[in-house]
């Protein structure tokens, strides 16, 4: 292990828990990256042998979904629904794209993921409650909220994803530059090319969330 906050904070041998390591497993990819998250530097961050993690998670991949339940309560913290629904969308769209944005390595691998822990059904919970104000039910209101909550949920894990290019790569290792050797014989993605340069990620997702807020309204008309 390399002098880093990771080491600094290891637990003391003997109180090794399920949330300990889940919050040492955040750490160590927002420090380090996706590719960190193994049993051995886990081990090493914790000052615990991988037999002692593995006493709490059988394989990797529960460690993923228990870092996006960890997820799903970072981006609901204080979280309270608006007197508009449509900006306790807005609030919760929001939510997520910010902790993806402070933690890119682990939305990038768990952000997408199902827990059917509390804090999951928190959210999805609070997605229906708008839905149910906006005036959609049953059927309707389950569509609307798997249209909003997979639209969140995707464009979110494809912004952590890019960030966690973009410290790898550079800004080049992302952006949709194409050179063709016949630029003629793709005349639209060359008039475009300098302004798909430019486009402000953020605004791009706060369009996508009004579209599906937009739809809600339309459903909840007709």
């Amino acid at each position: 292990m390399t002098a880093s906050s990771v080491s600094r904070r290891r637990l003391a041998r003997g109180t090794l828990s399920r949330q300990g390591i889940v919050e040492a497993a955040l750490r160590l990819l927002d420090e380090e990256g996706p590719d960190a998250l193994t049993f051995n530097r886990l081990g090493s961050a914790l000052d615990a042998s991988t037999t002692a993690v593995y006493r709490h998670f059988a394989a990797r991949d529960e460690i993923v979904v228990a870092i996006a339940e960890e997820l799903d309560r970072l981006s609901l913290d204080g979280y309270e629904p608006a007197g508009d629904w449509r900006d306790s969308l807005r609030d919760l769209a929001w939510r997520a794209w910010r902790t993806a944005s402070e933690h890119p390595a682990a939305a990038s691998v768990a952000m997408h993921r199902t827990t059917r822990g509390m804090h999951e059904l928190r959210a999805v919970d609070a997605v229906l409650e708008a839905v149910h104000q906006a005036g959609l039910r049953g059927e309707d209101a389950a569509m609307g909220y798997a249209v909003y909550s997979h639209l969140v949920l995707s464009v979110c894990t494809q912004h952590a994803t890019r960030l966690v290019s973009v410290a790898a790569e550079g800004e080049e290792g992302w952006v949709q530059v194409y050179h063709p050797t016949d630029p003629a014989a793709y005349p639209y993605a060359q008039q475009a090319a300098a302004h798909l340069l430019a486009i402000d990620h953020a605004e791009v997702f706060r369009r996508q969330v009004e579209l599906v807020i937009s739809d809600l309204e339309a459903r909840a008309r007709r």
